[in-house]
Protein backbone atom coordinates (compact mmCIF):
# COMPACT_ATOMS: atom_id res chain seq x y z
CA UNK A 1 0.00 0.00 0.00
CA UNK A 2 2.67 2.27 0.77
CA UNK A 3 4.49 1.90 -2.41
CA UNK A 4 1.26 2.06 -4.33
CA UNK A 5 0.80 5.47 -2.83
CA UNK A 6 4.15 6.50 -3.03
CA UNK A 7 3.21 5.64 -6.93
CA UNK A 8 0.59 7.51 -7.03
CA UNK A 9 2.15 10.66 -5.27
CA UNK A 10 5.09 10.74 -7.70
CA UNK A 11 2.46 10.31 -10.99
CA UNK A 12 0.44 13.16 -9.51
CA UNK A 13 3.69 15.58 -9.35
CA UNK A 14 4.57 14.24 -12.45
CA UNK A 15 0.83 15.11 -14.30
CA UNK A 16 1.26 18.47 -12.69
CA UNK A 17 4.30 19.61 -13.59
CA UNK A 18 3.40 18.43 -17.64
CA UNK A 19 0.55 21.25 -16.73
CA UNK A 20 2.82 23.76 -15.80
CA UNK A 21 5.40 22.79 -18.52
CA UNK A 22 2.02 23.00 -21.19
CA UNK A 23 1.04 26.16 -19.68
CA UNK A 24 4.69 27.88 -19.46
CA UNK A 25 5.19 26.89 -23.13
CA UNK A 26 1.90 27.99 -24.14
CA UNK A 27 2.89 31.46 -22.65
CA UNK A 28 6.24 31.11 -24.36
CA UNK A 29 4.27 30.93 -27.71
CA UNK A 30 1.96 33.47 -27.61
CA UNK A 31 4.52 36.15 -26.21
CA UNK A 32 7.24 35.09 -28.32
CA UNK A 33 5.18 35.48 -31.35
CA UNK A 34 4.07 38.92 -30.32
CA UNK A 35 7.23 40.16 -29.88
CA UNK A 36 8.69 38.87 -32.92
CA UNK A 37 5.72 40.25 -35.26
CA UNK A 38 6.44 43.74 -33.25
CA UNK A 39 10.21 43.09 -33.90
CA UNK A 40 9.59 43.20 -37.26
CA UNK A 41 7.39 46.20 -38.14
CA UNK A 42 10.77 48.32 -38.23
CA UNK A 43 12.42 45.98 -40.50
CA UNK A 44 9.34 45.88 -43.16
CA UNK A 45 9.76 49.71 -43.09
CA UNK A 46 13.95 49.20 -43.98
CA UNK A 47 12.70 46.60 -46.58
CA UNK A 48 10.66 48.56 -48.68
CA UNK A 49 13.69 51.75 -48.20
CA UNK A 50 15.95 48.88 -49.73
CA UNK A 51 13.88 48.18 -52.46
CA UNK A 52 12.91 51.95 -53.37
CA UNK A 53 16.68 52.59 -52.92
CA UNK A 54 17.61 49.55 -54.80
CA UNK A 55 19.15 51.85 -57.72
CA UNK A 56 21.66 53.43 -55.60
CA UNK A 57 22.54 50.28 -53.99
CA UNK A 58 23.43 48.12 -57.58
CA UNK A 59 25.89 51.64 -58.28
CA UNK A 60 27.71 51.36 -55.04
CA UNK A 61 26.79 47.61 -53.52
CA UNK A 62 29.21 47.95 -50.62
CA UNK A 63 26.26 49.93 -48.75
CA UNK A 64 24.35 46.63 -48.74
CA UNK A 65 27.65 45.07 -47.34
CA UNK A 66 27.31 47.75 -44.39
CA UNK A 67 23.73 47.42 -43.58
CA UNK A 68 24.05 43.97 -41.21
CA UNK A 69 27.26 45.75 -39.15
CA UNK A 70 25.40 49.22 -38.92
CA UNK A 71 21.75 47.90 -37.82
CA UNK A 72 23.56 45.42 -35.15
CA UNK A 73 25.37 48.71 -34.05
CA UNK A 74 22.70 50.46 -33.66
CA UNK A 75 20.49 48.26 -32.27
CA UNK A 76 23.32 47.10 -29.64
CA UNK A 77 24.38 50.66 -28.50
CA UNK A 78 21.18 51.69 -28.28
CA UNK A 79 19.61 48.90 -26.41
CA UNK A 80 22.05 48.73 -23.87
CA UNK A 81 22.22 52.52 -23.56
CA UNK A 82 17.93 52.10 -23.08
CA UNK A 83 19.01 49.34 -20.41
CA UNK A 84 21.23 51.47 -18.43
CA UNK A 85 19.12 54.26 -18.38
CA UNK A 86 16.50 51.74 -17.18
CA UNK A 87 18.31 50.67 -14.28
CA UNK A 88 19.48 54.09 -13.23
CA UNK A 89 15.90 55.43 -13.41
CA UNK A 90 15.15 52.41 -10.83
CA UNK A 91 17.96 53.25 -8.22
CA UNK A 92 16.79 57.11 -8.74
CA UNK A 93 20.23 58.26 -9.35
CA UNK A 94 19.30 58.94 -13.27
CA UNK A 95 19.63 62.28 -13.69
CA UNK A 96 22.81 62.71 -11.96
CA UNK A 97 24.63 59.77 -14.28
CA UNK A 98 23.14 60.83 -17.13
CA UNK A 99 26.53 63.27 -18.25
CA UNK A 100 28.71 60.09 -17.90
CA UNK A 101 25.97 58.30 -19.93
CA UNK A 102 26.22 60.12 -22.70
CA UNK A 103 29.95 60.37 -22.86
CA UNK A 104 30.19 57.23 -23.08
CA UNK A 105 27.38 56.67 -25.76
CA UNK A 106 29.00 58.92 -27.91
CA UNK A 107 32.46 57.50 -27.37
CA UNK A 108 30.98 54.29 -28.47
CA UNK A 109 29.11 55.22 -31.43
CA UNK A 110 32.00 57.03 -32.75
CA UNK A 111 34.25 54.32 -32.19
CA UNK A 112 31.99 51.18 -32.96
CA UNK A 113 30.94 53.23 -36.54
CA UNK A 114 34.74 53.40 -37.39
CA UNK A 115 35.58 50.04 -36.88
CA UNK A 116 32.12 48.79 -38.84
CA UNK A 117 33.29 51.05 -42.11
CA UNK A 118 37.04 50.40 -41.94
CA UNK A 119 36.37 46.66 -41.50
CA UNK A 120 33.99 46.30 -44.34
CA UNK A 121 36.34 48.24 -46.78
CA UNK A 122 38.93 46.70 -45.74
CA UNK A 123 36.92 42.77 -46.23
CA UNK A 124 35.42 43.82 -49.51
CA UNK A 125 38.41 45.43 -50.97
CA UNK A 126 39.83 41.98 -50.53
CA UNK A 127 37.09 40.15 -51.63
CA UNK A 128 35.44 41.64 -54.41
CA UNK A 129 37.59 44.40 -56.51
CA UNK A 130 34.24 45.95 -57.53
CA UNK A 131 33.52 46.80 -54.68
CA UNK A 132 31.83 50.09 -55.71
CA UNK A 133 33.75 53.38 -53.57
CA UNK A 134 36.76 53.82 -51.78
CA UNK A 135 37.69 52.73 -48.22
CA UNK A 136 37.40 56.67 -47.15
CA UNK A 137 34.30 56.83 -48.53
CA UNK A 138 32.80 53.49 -46.70
CA UNK A 139 34.42 54.75 -43.36
CA UNK A 140 32.65 58.14 -43.63
CA UNK A 141 29.17 56.80 -45.05
CA UNK A 142 29.43 54.52 -41.55
CA UNK A 143 30.08 57.05 -39.45
CA UNK A 144 27.73 59.73 -40.84
CA UNK A 145 24.85 56.98 -40.89
CA UNK A 146 25.77 57.18 -37.13
CA UNK A 147 25.92 60.58 -36.48
CA UNK A 148 22.54 61.34 -38.09
CA UNK A 149 21.04 58.55 -36.69
CA UNK A 150 22.16 59.81 -33.23
CA UNK A 151 20.31 63.37 -33.66
CA UNK A 152 17.08 61.41 -33.06
CA UNK A 153 18.14 58.27 -31.32
CA UNK A 154 19.71 59.80 -28.14
CA UNK A 155 17.26 62.46 -27.40
CA UNK A 156 14.12 59.72 -28.51
CA UNK A 157 15.60 57.15 -26.58
CA UNK A 158 16.63 59.11 -23.58
CA UNK A 159 12.65 60.73 -23.07
CA UNK A 160 11.83 57.57 -23.85
CA UNK A 161 13.17 56.26 -20.67
CA UNK A 162 12.12 59.33 -18.74
CA UNK A 163 8.70 59.77 -19.73
CA UNK A 164 8.08 56.54 -19.26
CA UNK A 165 9.11 56.02 -16.03
CA UNK A 166 7.18 59.20 -15.03
CA UNK A 167 4.06 57.89 -16.34
CA UNK A 168 4.68 54.76 -13.68
CA UNK A 169 5.60 52.41 -16.55
CA UNK A 170 9.20 50.35 -16.36
CA UNK A 171 11.04 51.43 -19.05
CA UNK A 172 12.93 48.29 -18.96
CA UNK A 173 9.75 46.57 -20.69
CA UNK A 174 9.52 49.70 -23.60
CA UNK A 175 12.69 51.20 -24.18
CA UNK A 176 15.11 48.51 -25.54
CA UNK A 177 13.06 47.05 -28.23
CA UNK A 178 11.51 50.22 -29.21
CA UNK A 179 14.90 51.64 -29.76
CA UNK A 180 15.93 48.82 -31.55
CA UNK A 181 12.63 49.23 -33.88
CA UNK A 182 13.52 52.87 -34.14
CA UNK A 183 16.94 52.30 -35.26
CA UNK A 184 15.88 49.85 -37.39
CA UNK A 185 13.77 52.09 -39.47
CA UNK A 186 16.50 54.61 -40.01
CA UNK A 187 19.48 52.99 -40.64
CA UNK A 188 18.83 52.07 -44.25
CA UNK A 189 18.06 55.89 -44.82
CA UNK A 190 20.62 57.29 -42.88
CA UNK A 191 23.19 54.97 -44.98
CA UNK A 192 22.17 56.21 -48.36
CA UNK A 193 22.34 59.79 -46.82
CA UNK A 194 25.53 59.47 -45.61
CA UNK A 195 26.49 57.94 -49.36
CA UNK A 196 24.66 60.91 -50.82
CA UNK A 197 26.86 63.52 -48.44
CA UNK A 198 29.98 61.76 -49.20
CA UNK A 199 29.74 61.47 -53.21
CA UNK A 200 29.21 65.47 -53.17
CA UNK A 201 32.44 65.85 -50.89
CA UNK A 202 36.30 66.12 -51.82
CA UNK A 203 38.02 63.14 -50.79
CA UNK A 204 40.07 65.12 -48.49
CA UNK A 205 37.56 66.58 -46.52
CA UNK A 206 36.22 63.33 -45.85
CA UNK A 207 39.53 62.46 -44.10
CA UNK A 208 39.13 65.69 -42.00
CA UNK A 209 35.50 65.08 -40.77
CA UNK A 210 36.39 61.29 -39.85
CA UNK A 211 39.68 62.46 -38.12
CA UNK A 212 37.62 65.37 -36.43
CA UNK A 213 35.14 62.78 -35.31
CA UNK A 214 38.16 60.41 -34.39
CA UNK A 215 39.73 63.29 -32.59
CA UNK A 216 36.22 63.34 -30.64
CA UNK A 217 35.99 59.84 -29.35
CA UNK A 218 39.99 60.05 -28.43
CA UNK A 219 39.54 63.32 -26.32
CA UNK A 220 36.37 61.66 -24.52
CA UNK A 221 37.84 58.84 -23.83
CA UNK A 222 41.35 59.93 -22.40
CA UNK A 223 39.63 62.54 -20.46
CA UNK A 224 37.32 60.07 -18.76
CA UNK A 225 40.09 57.45 -17.93
CA UNK A 226 42.33 59.72 -16.75
CA UNK A 227 39.37 61.45 -14.55
CA UNK A 228 39.02 57.66 -13.06
CA UNK A 229 42.11 57.17 -12.30
CA UNK A 230 43.15 59.86 -10.52
CA UNK A 231 39.18 59.40 -8.12
CA UNK A 232 35.68 58.16 -8.52
CA UNK A 233 34.68 60.94 -11.01
CA UNK A 234 33.25 59.39 -14.81
CA UNK A 235 33.55 55.84 -12.73
CA UNK A 236 30.37 54.88 -14.75
CA UNK A 237 31.24 55.91 -17.99
CA UNK A 238 34.92 54.37 -18.00
CA UNK A 239 33.08 51.29 -16.92
CA UNK A 240 30.62 51.48 -19.54
CA UNK A 241 32.96 52.18 -22.20
CA UNK A 242 35.16 49.00 -21.12
CA UNK A 243 32.88 46.13 -20.76
CA UNK A 244 30.10 47.24 -23.64
CA UNK A 245 32.69 48.57 -26.70
CA UNK A 246 35.12 45.15 -26.31
CA UNK A 247 31.62 43.19 -27.12
CA UNK A 248 30.33 45.52 -29.74
CA UNK A 249 33.29 45.52 -31.47
CA UNK A 250 33.09 41.70 -31.64
CA UNK A 251 29.50 41.18 -32.36
CA UNK A 252 29.95 43.84 -35.29
CA UNK A 253 32.71 41.78 -36.71
CA UNK A 254 30.65 38.79 -37.48
CA UNK A 255 27.72 40.92 -38.63
CA UNK A 256 30.61 42.38 -41.30
CA UNK A 257 31.15 38.59 -42.61
CA UNK A 258 27.62 38.45 -43.14
CA UNK A 259 27.33 41.84 -44.87
CA UNK A 260 30.61 40.15 -47.35
CA UNK A 261 28.22 37.15 -47.93
CA UNK A 262 25.81 40.09 -49.26
CA UNK A 263 28.16 41.66 -51.49
CA UNK A 264 29.38 38.66 -52.96
CA UNK A 265 25.42 37.77 -53.93
CA UNK A 266 24.37 41.47 -55.09
CA UNK A 267 23.71 40.28 -58.18
CA UNK A 268 21.61 37.29 -57.82
CA UNK A 269 19.82 39.37 -54.28
CA UNK A 270 19.31 42.84 -57.35
CA UNK A 271 17.61 40.37 -60.06
CA UNK A 272 15.04 38.61 -57.44
CA UNK A 273 12.63 41.02 -56.98
CA UNK A 274 11.35 41.21 -53.63
CA UNK A 275 14.62 39.52 -51.95
CA UNK A 276 16.69 42.60 -51.51
CA UNK A 277 13.57 43.88 -49.64
CA UNK A 278 12.94 40.91 -46.84
CA UNK A 279 16.75 41.30 -46.21
CA UNK A 280 16.51 43.75 -42.82
CA UNK A 281 13.31 41.81 -41.56
CA UNK A 282 15.03 38.40 -42.24
CA UNK A 283 18.50 38.87 -40.26
CA UNK A 284 15.94 40.30 -37.28
CA UNK A 285 14.33 37.20 -37.03
CA UNK A 286 16.59 34.90 -36.27
CA UNK A 287 18.57 36.84 -33.96
CA UNK A 288 15.39 37.55 -31.75
CA UNK A 289 14.14 34.05 -31.86
CA UNK A 290 18.04 32.65 -30.53
CA UNK A 291 17.89 36.00 -28.18
CA UNK A 292 14.16 34.50 -26.49
CA UNK A 293 16.20 31.19 -26.28
CA UNK A 294 19.19 32.03 -24.43
CA UNK A 295 17.12 33.88 -22.29
CA UNK A 296 14.64 31.24 -21.46
CA UNK A 297 17.42 28.85 -21.53
CA UNK A 298 19.70 30.91 -19.15
CA UNK A 299 17.17 31.57 -16.65
CA UNK A 300 15.82 27.91 -16.39
CA UNK A 301 20.11 27.03 -16.08
CA UNK A 302 19.72 29.52 -13.22
CA UNK A 303 17.01 27.95 -11.74
CA UNK A 304 18.00 24.45 -11.82
CA UNK A 305 14.96 23.49 -14.01
CA UNK A 306 17.56 22.16 -16.90
CA UNK A 307 20.25 19.98 -16.59
CA UNK A 308 23.51 20.42 -18.78
CA UNK A 309 23.30 17.57 -21.18
CA UNK A 310 25.45 17.65 -24.09
CA UNK A 311 22.54 15.55 -26.10
CA UNK A 312 19.32 17.51 -24.74
CA UNK A 313 16.96 15.04 -23.60
CA UNK A 314 14.84 17.46 -21.27
CA UNK A 315 11.33 17.66 -21.94
CA UNK A 316 10.87 21.46 -21.42
CA UNK A 317 14.12 21.98 -23.72
CA UNK A 318 12.07 20.08 -26.76
CA UNK A 319 9.22 21.85 -26.73
CA UNK A 320 11.10 25.39 -26.73
CA UNK A 321 12.95 23.59 -29.95
CA UNK A 322 9.57 23.01 -31.10
CA UNK A 323 7.99 26.84 -30.07
CA UNK A 324 11.12 28.19 -32.39
CA UNK A 325 9.89 25.67 -35.39
CA UNK A 326 6.42 27.59 -34.84
CA UNK A 327 7.56 30.79 -34.60
CA UNK A 328 10.07 30.30 -37.56
CA UNK A 329 6.97 29.37 -39.68
CA UNK A 330 4.74 31.75 -38.81
CA UNK A 331 7.28 34.96 -39.11
CA UNK A 332 9.42 33.57 -42.22
CA UNK A 333 6.03 33.21 -43.61
CA UNK A 334 4.72 36.35 -43.35
CA UNK A 335 7.85 37.50 -44.44
CA UNK A 336 7.65 35.29 -47.43
CA UNK A 337 4.27 36.98 -48.07
CA UNK A 338 5.72 40.56 -47.87
CA UNK A 339 8.08 39.41 -50.30
CA UNK A 340 6.00 38.23 -52.83
CA UNK A 341 3.67 41.18 -52.21
CA UNK A 342 6.91 43.36 -53.06
CA UNK A 343 7.97 41.57 -56.02
CA UNK A 344 4.63 41.96 -57.35
CA UNK A 345 4.70 45.52 -56.81
CA UNK A 346 8.13 45.78 -58.67
CA UNK A 347 6.74 43.93 -61.54
CA UNK A 348 7.61 40.27 -61.29
CA UNK A 349 4.90 37.46 -62.50
CA UNK A 350 3.30 35.50 -59.60
CA UNK A 351 5.44 32.66 -60.33
CA UNK A 352 8.23 34.58 -59.24
CA UNK A 353 6.71 35.73 -55.80
CA UNK A 354 5.77 32.29 -55.39
CA UNK A 355 9.51 31.16 -55.38
CA UNK A 356 10.10 34.59 -53.27
CA UNK A 357 8.13 33.20 -50.46
CA UNK A 358 9.77 29.57 -51.29
CA UNK A 359 12.95 30.90 -50.42
CA UNK A 360 11.91 32.95 -47.80
CA UNK A 361 10.33 30.26 -45.61
CA UNK A 362 12.81 27.60 -46.86
CA UNK A 363 16.10 29.20 -45.65
CA UNK A 364 14.00 30.90 -42.54
CA UNK A 365 13.62 27.01 -41.31
CA UNK A 366 17.26 26.58 -41.79
CA UNK A 367 18.31 29.70 -40.33
CA UNK A 368 16.22 28.68 -37.10
CA UNK A 369 17.52 25.04 -36.98
CA UNK A 370 20.94 25.95 -36.86
CA UNK A 371 20.92 28.33 -35.13
CA UNK A 372 18.58 26.69 -32.34
CA UNK A 373 21.36 23.88 -31.64
CA UNK A 374 24.23 26.81 -31.85
CA UNK A 375 21.94 28.58 -28.92
CA UNK A 376 21.85 25.54 -27.29
CA UNK A 377 24.83 24.52 -26.80
CA UNK A 378 26.11 28.47 -26.43
CA UNK A 379 23.95 28.23 -23.48
CA UNK A 380 25.33 24.96 -21.31
CA UNK A 381 28.99 25.82 -22.34
CA UNK A 382 29.03 29.15 -20.61
CA UNK A 383 27.40 28.52 -17.92
CA UNK A 384 28.74 25.70 -17.20
CA UNK A 385 32.37 27.37 -17.33
CA UNK A 386 30.71 29.81 -14.86
CA UNK A 387 29.68 32.87 -17.38
CA UNK A 388 26.65 34.22 -16.76
CA UNK A 389 24.68 33.14 -20.43
CA UNK A 390 22.46 36.64 -20.07
CA UNK A 391 25.92 38.59 -20.25
CA UNK A 392 27.44 37.52 -23.39
CA UNK A 393 25.35 35.91 -25.86
CA UNK A 394 22.57 37.91 -27.15
CA UNK A 395 25.15 40.25 -28.85
CA UNK A 396 27.31 37.27 -30.67
CA UNK A 397 24.21 35.18 -30.70
CA UNK A 398 22.47 38.11 -33.09
CA UNK A 399 25.55 38.28 -35.44
CA UNK A 400 26.17 34.70 -35.91
CA UNK A 401 22.46 34.81 -37.09
CA UNK A 402 23.05 37.63 -39.40
CA UNK A 403 25.96 35.00 -40.69
CA UNK A 404 24.35 31.85 -41.06
CA UNK A 405 21.13 33.75 -42.24
CA UNK A 406 22.84 35.38 -45.57
CA UNK A 407 24.57 32.21 -46.12
CA UNK A 408 21.37 30.46 -45.97
CA UNK A 409 19.20 33.15 -47.95
CA UNK A 410 21.71 33.27 -50.59
CA UNK A 411 21.93 29.31 -50.67
CA UNK A 412 18.11 28.65 -51.27
CA UNK A 413 18.10 31.66 -53.44
CA UNK A 414 20.48 30.15 -55.88
CA UNK A 415 18.85 27.31 -55.36
CA UNK A 416 15.34 28.31 -56.48
CA UNK A 417 16.74 30.45 -59.73
CA UNK A 418 18.67 27.52 -60.89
Amino acid sequence: MRRRALRLRRLRKLRGWRVDISEEVKKDFKEGALSLILCNLGDYISGFFLHVFSPIIQSAPILIALLPAASDARGDVYSSYGSRLGTLLHLGLAKKMIREELMALVTILISINFWVGALTALVARTVSAEAGIEPATTIFTAMMSAVLSATFMIPATTWLAFTAFKKGLDPDNLVAPIATLFGDMITVPTIIAGYGIAAKLPPYLKVVVIASLLSLAVIMLVSVAARFRHGRAHARAWRVIKQNLPVIMLATSFSTAAGIILLVNIEAIIRGLGILAVIPAFLEDGGAIACRFSARLSTSLHLGRVRVETIPRDRWVISQFIVNAIHAAIIFGALGIFGYAIALWGGATPAWGLKVFATVLLAGLILTAIISVLTYYAAIVSFKIGIDPDNVLAPILTSLADIIGTSSLAAVLLLIMH
